[in-house]
């Protein structure tokens, strides 16, 4: 066998096995960055009390006065709520929906709220007004929409 025809014969192999091998994750993406997941809504509040959906999850479909396991522990949060009336959510520094709060509208993700972005802007001269959101969360609200209260 010719030279020429080896060297074409391994050259038709390497292409069939690129063709039908796998694509690892980390070459099919730039190193630090995930593949995009649309979640389809659940209708409920997600929080995890380590950033990127790390740690302990809690989640709920209604309000609730007291966050038990997740109350100021939380450092993720996403409001996978159903699209329409009441898809919003306060996240409230109090228990019973008491003192500033901050609102997550459907959709939103804060999947990291140790940066300090996040922030309860609502509710001036009450407690916690102006505080982190992180790890200072009690309760919360569905509401119908993010707005000064």
């Amino acid at each position: 066998m010719s030279i020429k025809r080896v060297l074409t014969l391994a050259a038709s192999a390497a292409a069939v096995a690129a063709l039908f091998s796998p694509v690892s994750s980390a070459s099919a993406l730039e190193a630090g960055t995930k593949a995009p997941q649309l979640a389809a809504a659940d209708g409920n509040l997600h929080v995890w009390t380590q950033p990127h959906a790390g740690g302990h999850h809690c989640a709920w479909s209604g309000n609730s006065d007291n966050w038990g396991t997740c109350r100021n522990l939380t450092s993720d949060i996403f409001n996978n709520g159903y699209p329409g009336g009441l898809d919003a959510v306060d996240l409230y520094w109090g228990t019973s929906a008491t003192g500033a709060h901050a609102c997550i509208s459907q959709g939103d993700s804060w999947p990291d709220t140790t940066t300090g972005q996040y922030r309860f802007t609502y509710g001036e001269g009450q407690g916690g007004f102006g505080q982190s959101v992180n790890n200072n969360i009690s309760s919360h609200r569905w509401v119908d929409y993010c707005s000064q209260g």
